[in-house]
């Protein structure tokens, strides 16, 4: 029973993203691990004689497009420095916080799930334009919840990936 609790939570939080004037349309980028022979100790991946702690130990990898979605952001206000032009502001720090949802719903094809060192695109457009719109890029770092019951209510703590901007036309913002 009080499940369903959790369960109408998650339903709500979706259709706020997705209705909310500041929830933005992502692109959603996993990391894929491109080491040729894969070696395990226990069922537990090795890099020559030693453990793999983290998907950080990878040198040898590429990101693979997972889907479509939404991300709102979901940081606590706190005072920022403006841009030079007063139109926005650069944020207090270096971590911030989404609730992302995929497009798709759970169950349909194109669905996924997000998982730590995932590459999160925002759109600063419309997504009919996804070629040519700038987007800014965030690494997800994180993941905590507001509800104690399963199944919980995910806000993804995120990075900013400076590397990976990419400016109007499509070129990376620094080659």
């Amino acid at each position: 029973m009080i499940e369903k609790v959790a369960e109408q939570i998650n339903a709500m939080t979706r259709n706020t993203i997705i209705r909310h004037p500041n929830s933005m349309n992502c692109l959603v980028y996993g990391q894929k691990i491109l080491r040729r022979e894969p070696e395990e100790y226990a069922g537990i991946p090795t890099m020559g004689g030693m453990g793999v702690m983290d998907e950080d130990d990878e040198v040898d990898y590429e990101y693979v497009y997972k889907g479509d979605g939404y991300a709102l952001p979901v940081d606590r206000f706190s005072p920022a420095p403006m841009m030079d032009r007063n139109d926005a502001n650069m944020g207090p720090e270096d971590e911030f916080r989404f609730l992302i949802i995929p497009r798709a719903n759970s169950g349909e094809e194109d669905f996924f799930e997000l998982s730590t060192h995932d590459i999160v695109m925002l759109l600063l457009g419309m997504p009919e334009d996804v070629e040519t719109c700038p987007k800014l890029a965030f690494e997800v770092v994180g993941r905590e919840t507001t509800t104690n019951v399963p199944p919980f209510n995910i806000r993804y703590v995120c990075n900013r990936r400076d590397d990976l901007h990419i400016k109007q036309g499509g070129e990376l913002l620094h080659p």
